[in-house]
């Protein structure tokens, strides 16, 4: 028998939302967690060589503009590079098409962010935005004298890092507060409603059990908190006083079970044995079928409890 032990549910216990608002802290700790966040995109790195072009998607957040953040550091690979140059453009894929139509003359089209400089200064962009779509990223580097350096000697000139991030969800962390606590407050109203449902509905129940039903149920459980060392047993003792007074309480007690025994056996011995012979024929010859065969374990039962429930849903059926 499994000593798992069903807990009794106290129909007229408070009900107390605490699990509902611990999951309410949690959407928005969740959130808080999530929405400072961002999506990075690596470029360039040491161990990954050099590439001129890079696509990048920007998703569409509701419309939002996102902040982007452009680092980039670029060293000489020996003194003597000291002087090259570093030109990173980043188009919209859109806008550059419409300013290559226009022959690069119409202003209403520019890069989304550039930079031209020197490797020895800051060539990152950290405060910069980009809109929702395609996006082309060249990235250049020329001698002093203005030769631009071939793809196969940039590795033997700087040596390169250079990332991207963006940041998805920022535009969206009021309304994400507000979703969280919404949800949260939407959780609160149903489990508290869905709790006081089943509440009413286990006291309905109690309600139409007959009181001596009750009474019984009340009896078992008591009992099997006993068996399960739930309740302390009550165990009634006595003790007998060594002496001549308990040698004629010991006396009085053989004589009291002597006189029960013998009005027993006159009773036994009044009964007619041939009513017992007839009542015994009109029961028909007995049968063990029901006893036959591999024991049935109810997995269901197991407490005297679990029992109890059994009987009375037999009783109701």
């Amino acid at each position: 028998m499994s000593s798992k032990r069903r807990r009794k549910v106290d129909p007229n216990a408070p009900i107390r939302p605490w699990a509902t608002l611990i999951t309410w802290l949690l959407l928005n700790m969740i959130w808080m967690g999530l929405s400072p966040v961002g999506t990075p995109q690596p470029v360039l790195s040491e161990d990954g060589g050099h590439r001129e072009y890079y696509w990048m998607t920007v998703p569409n957040v509701m419309g939002n503009t996102l902040r982007l953040e452009v680092t980039c550091e670029v060293e000489p690979v020996s003194p003597q590079f000291d002087g090259v140059t570093v030109s990173w453009t980043l188009w919209n894929v859109e806008d550059k098409a419409a300013n290559e139509a226009f022959g690069g003359g119409d202003g209403a089209y520019a890069p989304e962010a550039s930079h031209l400089g020197r490797i020895d200064k800051d060539c990152s962009r950290l405060n910069e935005s980009v809109r929702p779509g395609e996006y082309e990223l060249r990235i250049e580097f020329f001698y002093a004298n203005g030769t631009k350096v071939l793809y196969d000697d940039i590795d033997d000139t700087v040596m390169v890092e250079f990332s991207m991030m963006y940041w998805i969800y920022e535009p969206l962390e009021q309304t994400g507060y507000l979703v969280a606590n919404v949800l949260g407050f939407l959780i609160l109203i149903t489990d508290q409603a869905a709790r006081r449902w089943m509440k009413r509905r286990r006291l309905a129940v109690l309600s139409r059990i007959p009181l001596h039903k009750q009474r019984h149920r009340e009896e078992w459980d008591a009992l099997n908190e006993g068996m399960e060392g739930k309740g302390e047993a009550v165990v009634e003792s006595f003790q007998i006083e060594m002496g001549a007074d308990s040698e004629k309480e010991r006396e009085r007690i053989r004589k009291q079970f002597a006189e029960a025994a013998a009005a027993q056996e006159e009773d036994d011995e009044a009964i007619d044995e041939g009513e017992v012979e007839a009542d015994t024929e009109d029961l028909g010859e007995g049968s063990i079928s029901g006893l036959e065969g591999e024991a049935k374990v109810d997995k269901d039962i197991h407490t005297v409890g679990d029992l109890y429930k059994r009987m009375e849903d037999d009783e109701d059926f």
